[in-house]
């Protein structure tokens, strides 16, 4: 009997070792521990795991996906000068199949001229929110559909913001409907899709 129970204290003590021992060489071994670190904030780091996967898609053919914070930090990190003169701190995030940008305009960006006498009490800086969906018009264009948009936080009725987007558009757009706006992908991404929260990238 105590030669029984001694036999199972052994195998206990020689099924921990085992197990201290893929720990301590878990990098050597395939498993989820391998997996990305989950990026949990707007970062250079967030930036930096975009970056990865984005280069998985362009030399390996990978479908990827990408968080609201890692897209948010690839836009910040990588294309902040192509957004640093019109939209401050953007933030994007995605909810099922939906897109929302939220950031900040500066004053002098702003048509003020159809504002009116209202223009006076515009802030230096004002909050923009625009919520929509995402469809692909062409390889490595999309299109993203404006449902909701809020300046200050107060609903800008539909009428108001749609000859903004038309300006937005370019002349070869001719297939975007008029709540549209075209948005160009990444090079060497092809298609883009929003999933379950989340980005979904491929080439």
């Amino acid at each position: 009997m105590a030669r029984g129970a001694g036999g199972k204290v052994l195998l206990l003590v020689l099924l921990a070792l085992v197990a201290a021992g893929l720990w301590t060489f878990r990098g050597l071994i395939p498993g989820p521990w391998q997996r990305s670190r989950v990026v949990t904030e707007v970062s250079e780091a967030g930036a930096v795991s975009a970056d990865e996967k984005l280069k998985r898609l362009r030399e390996d053919g990978d479908t990827v996906r990408l968080s609201g914070i890692e897209f948010t930090s690839y836009v910040r990190y990588r294309m902040a000068q192509r957004f640093a003169q019109d939209l401050e701190t953007p933030i994007i995030s995605f909810e099922g199949e939906k897109i929302r940008v939220d950031g900040r305009v500066p004053k002098d960006k702003l048509p003020l001229e159809k504002f009116g006498a209202a223009a006076q009490f515009v802030p230096d800086t004002a909050d923009v929110m625009v919520d929509g969906t995402m469809r692909m018009v062409a390889e490595g264009r999309a299109a993203l559909r404006v449902q909701d948009a809020r300046f200050a936080k107060v609903a800008v009725p539909r009428d108001r913001y749609l000859p903004l987007l038309k300006n937005l558009r370019l002349p070869t757009d001719t297939q975007l409907a008029e709540d549209e706006v075209g948005v160009q992908l990444p090079p060497g991404v092809g298609s883009a899709r929003v999933e379950n929260g989340e980005l979904v990238l491929a080439k």
